[in-house]
């Protein structure tokens, strides 16, 4: 699959989502909005805090302490709503959750990726991400493939049913090919380095991923509702992250740690599915 046809790739993956999911399902998440308040300031202030943390721990050089901390300020990625589907969770909250974390990216990217570089090189840069595009891309890859999923399976509820099967399987596939080519893009870039910050990409995947399985289990928030908040802490927008550190700063070496991040985040992610799904199973 050649780059371009990704975000392709992506529409897809949500058109399938949508079609297993229901516009009732959202009201819910403003009456009980304990989950998407957790994952909000897990978003915006833990994941990043950890990355800190972690960066220090491991004693990670300046450019992949920056990469650590760029990796975790970026938005949930679209995969983590078709990950929650395969993991039983609840998608509302994950499509909430990748969607205000995508709008609110040009605050929140530049703010620490300014401070990390402040920390770490005592540098300013300037990072401007246009609030233009990345609503739309919002809208092409996330919002409009859901609505259309939505209204084909309330529309055709009969034709939809009997193409579940085909979708699935389809969608499967998709995804492995979107992981794949993001993993093989990159190629060049594994190497010495990479292996370098694996251990370090590991930890603040594992780490995050506790913390906010404790935070949940704290807050009394259900295993389906858990299980989509794992999936969009652990499956970041790397494209985003990427298109910083090599685009906007020309900076390679900061991009090490997001390439590394996409196979930790897939392989962690569909553990935790499978897991989900076996647990979801037993107690049906």
């Amino acid at each position: 699959m050649p780059t371009v046809l990704i975000p392709l790739g992506l529409a897809f993956l949500m058109f399938v989502v949508g079609t297993e999911t229901r516009l009732a399902d959202f009201p819910t998440l403003v009456r009980e909005p304990r989950a998407v308040a957790l994952a909000l300031v897990a978003q915006f202030v833990a994941l990043p805090l950890v990355a800190v943390l972690v960066a220090r721990l491991f004693g990670l050089a300046p450019a992949d302490a920056i990469g650590l901390v760029l990796v975790a300020a970026v938005p949930a990625g679209v995969t983590a709503n078709f990950v929650t589907l395969m993991a039983r969770g609840e998608v509302a909250l994950s499509v909430v959750v990748t969607v205000a974390t995508s709008l609110a990216a040009p605050l929140v990217v530049p703010f620490w990726t300014r401070l990390a570089f402040a920390t770490w090189v005592d540098a300013r840069v300037d990072v401007v991400l246009p609030l233009g595009s990345t609503i739309g891309a919002i809208l092409v890859t996330t919002v409009l493939p859901l609505l259309l999923g939505i209204a084909a399976a309330a529309r055709r509820p009969e034709a939809i049913t009997a193409a579940r099967v085909v979708f699935r399987r389809a969608s499967g596939l998709v995804f492995a090919v979107i992981v794949t080519t993001a993993i093989t893009a990159q190629w060049s870039m594994l190497g010495p380095a990479a292996l370098a910050v694996a251990p370090a990409a590991i930890a603040w995947n594992l780490a995050t991923l506790a913390l906010v399985t404790g935070a949940a289990r704290l807050a009394g928030i259900a295993p389906a509702r858990t299980a989509a908040l794992l999936q969009t802490t652990g499956l970041r927008n790397v494209a985003l992250a990427l298109t910083v550190a090599v685009t906007l700063l020309g900076r390679a070496d900061v991009a090490v740690v997001a390439v590394v991040h996409v196979a930790v985040m897939n392989a962690v992610a569909l553990v935790l599915a499978a897991r989900a799904r076996r647990l979801s199973e037993v107690k049906a």
